[in-house]
């Protein structure tokens, strides 16, 4: 099936169908998951996973329904053991503007989100475009799929910082701009707190891309640390995986660092900052490193080149001189020629006389 109409709407016009259907829902008193039925007709469901669907986005639920058994399987092999959410409801809007219109009652979805997770609810929302920019709404579920999945095992025990890492682990969701961003902390030494961290974790976008890039590369070294301080040992993840079975069995986040690492939550947090430091403190200089190379490289192709031109200009002027004494001696030996045939021939007689 293709997309319809419908998305071919406003943003404006959408959201006031939206907001025209919510509030019929609540003057007939409708429950707020008839609403959504309402505003999101288009329904899959496969096994604990339901897709609903705008109007008209028939094929991009289906798409999604088919790939997040795959996605959720993945994430949950970082949870071995722990419990699982029951069941799964992924609402698909057209625009990321539409989101809050059908957000679970009393929930809020920040501004600038394209995709929502409610892991208490085992809801999440995801949108298709986002300011007229078609979205990869598959890594957007991806990322919002870890999130349902990490409130299951572990519950309200998981920080904010923990939560947005741990969703980045399982979404390709890379940026050029996060990476700047970490490494102005880096070269600024700005690098917030742990413990500011989770209370400040702020609402405005800006300073939540420095908070989110921040969670994502911290939570990035624990899961890459293995059970030692050594950066060659990853252990396989297991030491990640056990600090989270710690929180899941009730540990604060001290003791579960370790039990899984051997070493209180800041200390581990004192380790990634100077491992923060020290690969971009380096990058400058492999920058310089590799410019130089590169440099080097052009220069040896251009010394190359000239080098080839000067032998092609010699070959031609070696040839050239080679004609021209060919030339000469071909001159030489005819002249010479000549004169010894006017030395060897006798006069001829004269044919009378006086």
């Amino acid at each position: 099936m293709t997309d319809r109409p419908w998305t071919h709407l406003g943003a404006a016009v959408r959201r006031r169908v939206v907001t025209l259907v919510l509030v019929l829902a609540a003057l007939f008193g409708l429950a707020a998951p008839a609403a959504a039925e309402r505003v999101l007709p288009v329904r899959r469901h496969e096994g604990r996973i339901t897709v609903v669907a705008e109007r008209g986005l028939d094929s991009t639920a289906d798409r999604l329904l088919a790939s997040s058994g795959k996605r959720l399987a993945l994430i949950e092999a970082d949870l071995p053991g722990l419990p699982r959410p029951d069941h799964v409801e992924i609402r698909v809007v057209d625009d990321a503007a539409d989101m809050q219109a059908v957000a679970p009652d009393g929930r809020r979805v920040p501004a600038w989100a394209a995709g929502v997770a409610f892991p208490d609810l085992g809801v999440l929302i995801v949108a298709r475009t986002r300011g007229g920019q078609v979205i990869d709404v598959g890594e957007t579920l991806a990322h919002e799929l870890a999130h349902l999945a990490l409130g299951a095992a572990v519950g309200a025990r998981a920080p904010r910082w923990l939560h947005e890492g741990f969703a980045y682990q399982h979404s390709a969701d890379w940026s050029w701009d996060r990476t700047e961003t970490l490494a102005q902390m880096a070269w600024a030494g700005n690098i917030q707190p742990l413990d500011e961290l989770e209370r400040t974790f702020p609402a405005a976008e800006l300073p939540a891309q420095r908070a989110y890039a921040q969670s994502y590369d911290f939570v990035g070294f624990l899961a890459k640390r293995g059970r030692w301080e050594d950066r060659e040992d990853d252990g396989d993840r297991w030491p990640f995986r056990r600090f989270l079975g710690q929180l899941a069995a009730g540990a604060d986040l001290d003791s579960a660092a370790r039990a899984a690492f051997g070493r209180p939550l800041e200390a581990l947090y004192q380790e990634w900052r100077e491992d923060l430091r020290r690969r971009f403190f380096l990058l400058p200089a492999g920058v310089f490193a590799f410019l130089l190379w590169a440099v080097s490289a052009v220069l040896l192709v251009l010394a190359w080149r000239r080098r080839r031109r000067q032998n092609r200009e010699r070959l031609a002027r070696w040839e050239l001189e080679e004609a021209e004494a060919m030339a000469r001696r071909a001159e030489r030996e005819r002249e010479l020629a000549l004169l010894a045939q006017l030395q060897t021939v006798p006069p001829a007689p004269p044919r009378w006389m006086n």
